[in-house]
C-alpha cells in the first residue's frame, strides 16, 4: 500500500546528505578570516614533572588540531638526558612518551627514553629529537562536525634520580615542529606513529623535504 506524503527512503537520505554538505559549507572558513599559524620551537628542555609509576599519566601539552585537514601528523619533540656532575655520563633516568587523539582515543606506539637514548661522548647531554609520523585516526576536513579537536602529548615517568640535590628525569621541551601532511608524503608514515630518535623524513617522490 502506498502511504501518501512519504518520500522514498533513498530521497530522504539524499536530502539529509545535502543538508549536511550545506551546513559544512557554511562552516568553511572564509578567505582571510583565519590566522596563519607559524611553527615555534623552544631550545629549552626543562626536567619533566610528575611522580614515578605506571599508574600516573602526565601531559607535556595539547596540540590544537581544530581545522586539521591532513591525515598524517608529523611531530618533532626535543629532549635531553641529564648528566652527572661535570657532564661525564648520562644519569639513569627514564620516561615513556606517546601521542593520544583526544577525539577517538587512539594512540601512537609508546617510546621509552633513557640513558641509552643519549648521544655518545663527547656529545653526551646534547639535545636530540623524538619524531612521530602518525597516520592518525582523527576525522579531518571542513565538514567534520567537531568544534574542537586536539592531540595530547603524554608521558609516564619510569625513573627519577636525585643528583647534587636536584630531582631529575628526562628533559623535554615544546615540539619543534607540528604539521599535517597528505598520506604517502613520507616513507616513514605509519598507523602506530613510528616514534624514533632523530627520525629523518624521506619524501616518497624522491624530492627534498618541504613544509609549504
Amino acid at each position: 500500500m502506498t502511504v501518501p506524503n512519504v518520500r522514498p527512503p533513498s530521497l530522504v537520505d539524499e536530502l539529509n546528505d545535502l543538508k549536511r554538505r550545506i551546513a559544512a559549507l557554511e562552516r568553511r572558513p572564509k578567505l582571510g578570516s583565519v590566522n596563519q599559524p607559524l611553527p615555534y620551537g623552544s631550545f629549552q628542555t626543562p626536567v619533566l614533572e610528575g611522580n614515578v609509576g605506571a599508574q600516573f599519566t602526565h601531559s607535556l601539552g595539547v596540540v590544537n588540531s581544530t581545522g586539521l585537514n591532513q591525515p598524517v601528523l608529523i611531530c618533532l619533540i626535543p629532549f635531553a638526558i641529564p648528566q652527572t656532575v661535570g657532564g661525564t655520563a648520562p644519569l639513569d633516568v627514564s620516561v615513556t612518551v606517546w601521542i593520544r587523539d583526544m577525539v577517538t582515543g587512539g594512540k601512537t606506539a609508546e617510546f621509552t627514553l633513557d640513558k641509552t637514548s643519549d648521544m655518545a661522548a663527547p656529545n653526551n647531554g646534547f639535545t636530540r629529537t623524538l619524531t612521530f609520523s602518525w597516520v592518525h585516526p582523527q576525522p579531518v576536513g571542513f565538514d567534520d562536525e567537531h568544534e574542537w579537536k586536539g592531540f595530547a602529548i603524554e608521558y609516564r615517568v619510569n625513573k627519577r634520580v636525585v643528583d647534587s640535590g636536584e630531582d631529575l628525569t628526562v628533559r623535554m621541551g615544546n615540539p619543534l615542529l607540528i604539521t599535517g601532511v597528505p598520506v604517502d608524503t613520507y616513507e616513514e608514515e605509519m598507523t602506530n606513529g613510528n616514534p624514533r630518535i632523530g627520525g629523518g623524513l624521506t619524501p616518497t617522490d624522491g624530492g627534498p623535504v618541504e613544509w609549504v
